[in-house]
């Protein structure tokens, strides 16, 4: 039998409030309506002729024990920042406890220790919060798919689910519209000249992140890709 907070995670990927979620509760678990809400929650997608300044676009970025979310590797700190028209608008961040050990070379790369997050929330205790801020947008990030892969293994694994949200790869932007090779953020960076942000930090790669799609952004509008069709259709010219 689900754990309230699972059953309240699982509605919340539907689409719903947690105000919402929370007031339905986990007695109400028919697979129909379930399925029901999964095709609500489709609706609220982007067509391919959304303009893209109307699209909700989420920078995210996470930390992690490590490389490897199947065997057992986990999430201790998540940023995301919501951005329309490539201007800020609102921000999620948040470290978390993990049950193993953060290892001594990660923390010598994030300069979070063990004892910083010792008081820290479980990612459970989050993750409602989590999907709640990420719905109705589409996700960038730069190596985006690490972090939706650490997000769907702890979503499969614990509430039977995995994100909705469409993710673009960050990288692969800047590399179709200067047909040039940025394989690191500090490279993407460096390009624009611009300083890192507490690099290795979720919230501060975030931020990095910001200012480097503050700049794509114009640049897409300069070269008049402006819907998500035509985000597609360039991205479609490297895969």
């Amino acid at each position: 039998m689900e754990r309230p907070f699972q059953w309240i995670s699982r509605i919340l990927s539907l689409g719903l409030r947690y105000d919402q979620a929370t007031a339905v509760g986990p007695t109400f678990q028919q697979e129909a309506w379930i399925r029901k809400m999964m095709k609500e929650a489709k609706k609220h997608t982007y067509s391919l002729e959304t303009p893209l300044s109307d699209v909700m676009f989420i920078l995210l970025d996470t930390e992690t024990t490590g490389f490897s979310p199947q065997r057992g590797d986990e999430i201790f700190s998540l940023a995301a920042l919501k951005t329309k028209k490539g201007e800020s608008l609102d921000l999620y961040c948040s470290e978390f406890r993990p049950k193993r050990r953060i290892p001594e070379h990660i923390v010598a790369l994030t300069g979070i220790t063990n004892d910083d997050v010792a008081c820290a929330p479980l990612l459970e205790e989050e993750i409602h919060h989590i999907l709640s801020f990420l719905n109705h947008s589409i996700l960038l990030g730069y190596h985006i798919q690490h972090d939706v892969a650490f997000l769907n293994e702890f979503l499969s694994r614990n509430y039977r689910t995995v994100l909705q949200q469409t993710a673009i790869e960050m990288r692969k932007i800047m590399e179709c519209i200067y047909h040039d090779s940025f394989p690191t953020l500090d490279d993407a960076l460096s390009f624009y000249q611009l300083s890192p942000i507490d690099r290795h930090t979720a919230k501060g790669d975030v931020m990095s992140l910001f200012e480097i799609w503050k700049r794509v952004f114009t640049e897409l509008q300069r070269l008049q890709i402006d819907t998500l069709h035509d985000l597609y259709a360039l991205l479609s010219q490297r895969s």
